[in-house]
């Protein structure tokens, strides 16, 4: 229901790690204040809760696209770029040249030769990121919800929550806190059920974020990147290939 208002890479990629960063408060809000269980309160203070979701799903964007030149740097490039570069083997030399080739007559975008290439990488590094770019703008036109926005979604989700574990941590070690101290304020004992599950949360968020994520967001990235430029590839040979059919005259 809710993909019917909002894109499904701004809710899985950007509110979906802003609702993670926020479910220890929200444990806490139920816990410190049961009257929030009240449909009507629970409804007026779902919309303010969404509006502030909506804003830490930015803040998430903005983290983990300030991580991203660091993720790149130590992976040696954008994947996207890395993969087309002659000298990377991660495609073979032939799919490259078919790439190569496609993006010269689809896109009026020649890349560097190899020669070139070696003699400034740099700059044959800038020129597939900006083909790249155009490549991202010709797949949202012709093939807008192919495998590889799904990647793409799975990498802004893996990229924005490695870009929050700071934030997490600290957010779920305050909510434990918290939680606590208003277990023994009320006479009752520190360790909760919100106590608990706020640990849990600190454990969950200090595992995820230096074991899991790093290794994660790689892994979605290089989908992404490989599956971009595979569907590019196919339906630029797809769309060349309807235009090679001759009209046919009517009644014949």
């Amino acid at each position: 229901m809710i993909e019917k208002f909002l894109d499904p890479y701004e809710l899985k990629a950007r509110i979906a790690p802003g609702l993670i960063l926020v479910f220890p408060i929200l444990i806490d809000a139920f816990y410190a204040a049961p009257i929030l269980n009240s449909w009507p309160i629970f409804t007026a203070s779902g919309v303010c809760g969404f509006a502030l979701v909506y804003a830490l799903g930015q803040l998430a964007s903005a983290l983990g696209e300030r991580h991203q030149s660091r993720l790149w740097e130590s992976w040696g490039g954008p994947p996207s770029t890395r993969f087309m570069r002659h000298r990377d083997s991660f495609f073979t030399d032939n799919l490259k040249r078919l790439i190569y080739k496609q993006i010269a007559q689809t896109l009026s975008t020649p890349l560097m030769t190899e020669d070139q290439e070696a003699r400034d990488s740099q700059q044959a590094d800038r020129e597939i990121s900006g083909a790249f770019l155009r490549v991202k703008d010709y797949l949202r036109e012709n093939d807008s919800r192919g495998l590889w926005f799904t990647h793409n979604v799975e990498y802004g989700f893996c990229r924005n929550l490695l870009g929050l574990r700071v934030l997490w941590v600290i957010v779920s070690i305050a909510a434990m806190a918290f939680a606590v101290a208003h277990g023994i304020r009320t006479g009752h004992t520190p360790i909760n059920p919100a106590a608990v599950m706020d640990c849990l949360a600190v454990v969950c968020a200090g595992y995820m974020g230096w074991n899991v994520l790093p290794g994660a967001t790689k892994r979605a990235a290089d989908q992404y990147a490989e599956s971009a430029w595979m569907a590019f590839l196919r339906k630029a040979e797809e769309l060349e290939s309807v235009k090679s059919i001759p009209l046919t005259r009517a009644g014949k």
